[in-house]
């Protein structure tokens, strides 16, 4: 069998793109953001206690994020390892829930980071929530801003990642060690 010019060089093309089409997928997937910390403070509602209750979490994106190329050519990476830290939602227990709005994180470099709480499998509960981070990371460079938001919620319940006791008028839950880092895949926006 005697191949032509053509067919070495159909036959090449096609072999590198083939081998090129699945680094060039794994260059563009995420690594999974990792929730590493979780605590929940929830009072039972007696006389005098404490009525605010708090959910706290802190996450780490391990990515870097390439926002694009600027005008003179450079470009606009946000370096990796983002932490959204000090998310916290808190709410009157007495008729109020955290669900429905956006709870801020500590101010970071290169964007911000806000949660959002949602209910679980059976409704809202301290033991049973779903939780979706954003990731807005961004630069500013020559006069121009570089957007880019990310999010990735996580299904959190005391029959999995939450370890915890209600007691002496108030309910506690925390995310296990055994869990710690928590798992959850981002998608962009």
């Amino acid at each position: 069998m005697q191949f032509t010019i053509t067919s070495a060089v159909t036959l090449l093309a096609f072999a590198s793109s083939a081998a090129a089409s699945p680094l060039a997928a794994r260059q563009d997937a995420l690594q999974d953001w990792q929730v590493t910390d979780l605590a929940v403070s929830v009072p039972m509602g007696r006389p005098g206690s404490y009525p605010w209750g708090t959910l706290k979490a802190n996450i780490t994106d391990p990515n870097a994020i390439n926002l694009g190329t600027s005008s003179d050519g450079s470009q606009m990476i946000v370096p990796a390892g983002s932490k959204g830290v000090n998310c916290e939602a808190k709410w009157y227990i007495n008729g109020n829930s955290p669900i429905g709005r956006a709870w801020p994180c500590d101010a970071t470099s290169n964007g911000y980071w806000f949660m959002h709480v949602y209910e679980g499998t059976n409704g809202f509960s301290s033991s049973n929530f779903d939780l979706k981070f954003t990731r807005v990371a961004e630069k500013i460079y020559l006069d121009t801003q570089y957007k880019a938001t990310f999010e990735a919620k996580g299904h959190f319940d005391s029959r999995g990642a939450l370890g915890g006791v209600c007691s002496a008028g108030e309910c506690n839950w925390g995310l296990l060690q055994s869990k710690k880092p928590f798992k959850i895949t981002p998608l962009k926006a």
